[in-house]
């Protein structure tokens, strides 16, 4: 069961600030759990569906963490009790859920599920900016929504050094917040278990950009996923704060 009715008398409100920090446009700076976003059952289900496809869970830019892209539509979903287009389904509700949150329309970006095992953890980073606020080629990713799937797991607390804030997310629930300069955050090293997942990223429903500046991305992102396999070797060699 996905939830059904958003109401904002039942989110937790970490912060809610006037945001002036970058170039991006974003006028509010609010961090928002929205509890019980999926039932137990279906979180269970969820994990034991991407274990099913574990072949697919790939490196991403986080050591000790891995992702997985995810079909709006899939008709083994079915073998797990969730219906063929249940990915489509949550990333409905994740969308009116970031859209009543930060009170503006939002499009979609990407969105996979992700683990991290034991020794996983993300150091401390912006999603769409270098830390003093020049937005790169992933700008485009102005808030992150993340549903938390278990508790069964040691470490792993979503913390922002700059406001002090430290969350142990709760099992089932749905976290959103600018994800820039405005918002430098972690992820605490897991001690014990394997943490799940479910992350989406949202851009304004009415951004553009020129092909010019798209061109600029491809090239920043090249270079990007050189430096990133440069770092996965030195992580190999048991360097994992490279």
């Amino acid at each position: 069961m996905i939830i059904d009715s958003i109401n904002t008398e039942d989110f937790v409100i970490y912060k809610d600030d006037e945001n002036k920090l970058g170039e991006l446009g974003i006028t509010q700076n609010r961090t928002v759990e929205i509890p019980n976003f999926v039932d137990d059952n279906t979180a269970k289900s969820m994990i034991e569906y991407f274990e099913y496809k574990a072949s697919m869970w790939g490196p991403i830019a986080f050591y000790g963490s891995s992702g997985m892209g995810l079909m709006h539509n899939d008709p083994e979903l079915s073998n797990f009790g969730l219906p063929d287009d249940f990915f489509s389904k949550i990333q409905s509700q994740f969308q009116k859920s970031v859209e009543l949150i930060f009170g503006r329309p939002v499009k979609a970006n990407t969105s996979h599920a992700q683990k991290w095992d034991v020794g996983g953890f993300a150091s401390l980073h912006s999603d769409n900016s270098d830390f003093e606020g020049k937005p790169n080629s992933f700008q485009i990713n102005k808030y992150v929504g993340i549903l938390y799937l278990n508790g069964n797991y040691g470490g792993g607390e979503l913390y922002f050094s700059e406001h002090e804030i430290e969350i142990k997310p709760k099992s089932l629930s749905f976290i959103s917040f600018p994800g820039g300069v405005e918002n430098i955050h972690g992820v605490k090293e897991i001690t014990e278990g394997t943490r799940y997942t479910m992350v989406s990223f949202w851009d304004f429903a009415e951004s553009e950009y020129s092909d010019e500046l798209k061109a600029e991305w491809e090239e920043e992102l090249l270079r990007v996923r050189a430096e990133q396999e440069a770092q996965r070797e030195e992580w190999s060699k048991g360097n994992k704060y490279a």
